[in-house]
């Protein structure tokens, strides 16, 4: 949501700078045709009011007792007059030669015009735009000079010397009279209105220019957030990518960020943290933390078992101290890396049961060496004592007895060479339906006399699997003999073989006996751990061998999910 904020305020200063941009050229013209209209307005009443002039300056010459061509002084007297009124900046009247013969101006008479234009019937008044010598602008205005006398009836004939109303010759005849306007005022009153136009232009000018670096910054301010934003997104999602846990805490010990593994392996729900204070959950004195926490020490995998009501679990714990430079505090809170050592405590200990189990390899096999031999001669004169005494029967069965416990003590040692040094697998395509088929008959007997019903089921699609078919056959045995020994009479055993998605082939031999005691379950693949009294102690031993040389996986649930009593045993190879 703040990013979008930033990039509805970053439109809005582009928006900004579009209107700025649009006022100023509407300004700009709109001021260009404003002038223009003020200047053509004040050029049309100066033409006006020069009109008026004129007009009044003939009138005017016919107000005296004689007209005017009688009196000379009279016009020039009207021109001095007329020149004294305001923006008036010379008045002159000149022949049809060109002659000036009357001005307001005493350098002008008797010289030449300067300005002789056309005038006709059609276009009476002529009008220019001048600038002078000197650089001042002038507006003048030229017509034909025709001063009128008023007759009694209210016509204005034109004077003459006779009663034609002529003037006399050399008296104004076809005369022109100029009128030069001055132009300061207007000038000046442009001038303030080009310097008020140029006042709003640097004004709208320097908002632009604000604006633009509003902009630059707003944007600058857009990049950084959106920098930021993405790397605060890359950081939560490594820290919630990270297999391991992860943690803040203040310097009270209040939890105040946490990623979803730490969330399982503490077994904290919900996501509010405010309340959630972890000393309640990990021991801090123990572990070391609360001296991170006062001192900045920091703590390095310090194991720990955390209790949880689904059991506990082994944890490493690591600390580190978050400094805070502008905090009055020794630090600002703690970092902690929770990582779950169940899997690593697995397969430590399974290294010591493999350097156990080589340390018994290595001794059953040269027990196994050396009892073999005389166990062949010791059974080999049992069977020749029985044959002696075949007349006295107790002696026969003394010579009997010796060769069942000499076969039971062969039994074993095969079982240690088997342990000691496994075969490896022959993987060949077989078919399990035939396999346990053929298992079950080797056990099938026993089974009866147990009175312990035995059903094996493989799925129809399962089809050849390319194993061992002894190796099987013999981990097979050995699950079903110890699920006979568990199961009392009337019991069942269920043998199920099938394929999945995950896994080659999975096989489960599940029977309804007691179960195996809780304190046992670890030591069942144990060699030599038994718990009955004919037993070796090296059947799940051998299965586990065979299975982990196949790549697969041997697990025991006792009881099985969803039932009060029984052992599942399961084993499943993957693809």
């Amino acid at each position: 949501m703040q990013f979008v904020s930033h990039k509805k305020l970053y439109l809005s200063a582009v928006t900004l700078i579009v209107i700025v941009l649009l006022l100023l050229v509407m300004i700009a013209v709109s001021t260009y045709q404003m002038l223009n209209h003020q200047k053509e307005t004040a050029l049309g009443f100066i033409h006006g009011h020069g009109l008026t002039l004129l007009h009044a300056l003939e009138a005017a010459a016919m107000t005296g007792l004689q007209p005017p061509w009688q009196d000379a002084d009279a016009v020039e007297r009207l021109i001095q007059e007329l020149a004294k009124r305001d923006n008036v900046a010379a008045i002159y009247i000149y022949n049809p030669h060109g002659t000036i013969s009357h001005a307001s101006l005493s350098g002008l008479k008797g010289t030449r015009t300067p300005w002789h234009p056309a005038i006709s019937d059609d276009d009476p008044v002529a009008a220019r735009l001048h600038r002078t010598d000197q650089g001042a602008q002038r507006y003048e205005l030229a017509k034909h000079f025709t001063p009128s006398i008023p007759m009694p009836s209210g016509q204005t004939p034109h004077i003459g010397a006779g009663n034609d109303g002529r003037p006399p010759p050399g008296h104004h005849a076809d005369d022109t009279v100029v009128l030069s306007m001055s132009l300061e005022a207007i000038e000046a009153a442009h001038r303030l209105d080009v310097q008020h136009a140029l006042i709003m232009g640097a004004i709208l000018l320097v908002l632009g220019t604000a604006t633009l670096f509003f902009t630059f910054i707003i944007q600058n301010y857009r990049l950084v957030a959106r920098a930021l934003h993405q790397s605060r997104d890359e950081l939560r999602r490594v820290v919630a990518s990270m297999p391991n846990g992860m943690l803040s805490v203040d310097a009270q010990g209040k939890i105040t960020s946490i990623n979803g593994p730490a969330r399982a392996l503490l077994g904290i729900q919900g996501t509010d943290l405010r309340p959630c204070d972890l000393s309640t959950i990990i021991d801090f004195p123990a572990t070391g933390i609360d001296q991170t926490l006062e001192h900045g020490t920091p703590v390095n995998d310090k194991e720990i078992l955390l209790e949880r009501p689904g059991g506990s679990i082994p944890l490493a714990i690591s600390a580190a101290p978050i400094i805070d430079p502008d905090a009055k505090a020794p630090n600002a809170g703690a970092v902690l890396i929770l990582r779950d050592l169940t899997e690593i405590k697995g397969l430590q200990e399974r290294v010591r049961h493999s350097e156990r189990l080589a340390g018994i390899g290595a001794l059953a096999a040269t027990v196994a060496h050396e009892v073999r031999n005389p166990l062949s001669s010791i059974r080999g004169f049992a069977r020749f004592l029985a044959q002696l005494h075949q007349d006295r029967p107790q002696e026969r069965e003394y010579a009997e007895l010796m060769v069942k416990e000499v076969d039971r003590i062969n039994k074993v040692v095969t079982n240690l060479l088997t342990f000691a040094h496994p075969v490896a697998p022959e993987p060949a395509p077989t078919d399990m339906a035939a396999l346990l088929a053929h298992a079950v008959r080797l056990v099938q007997e026993d089974a009866g006399l147990r009175q312990v019903a035995i059903n094996a089921t493989v799925a129809h699609q399962l089809g050849p699997v390319n194993i061992d078919g002894n190796q099987f056959t013999q981990a097979i045995l050995n699950l079903m003999r110890n699920a006979l020994q568990a199961v009392e009479a009337g019991g069942t055993i269920q043998i199920e073989a099938r394929r999945t998605d995950a896994v080659l082939l999975e096989v489960t031999v599940e029977d309804d006996g007691p179960g195996i005691a809780p304190g046992e379950m670890g030591k069942i693949f144990e060699p030599f751990y038994t718990t009955r009294e004919q037993g070796t102690g090296l059947g799940l031993a051998i299965v586990q061998t065979i299975v982990t040389q196949h790549g697969g996986e041997l697990r025991i649930d006792s009881p099985p999910p969803g039932k009060a009593r029984g052992t599942l045993v399961t084993i499943q190879l993957p693809r």
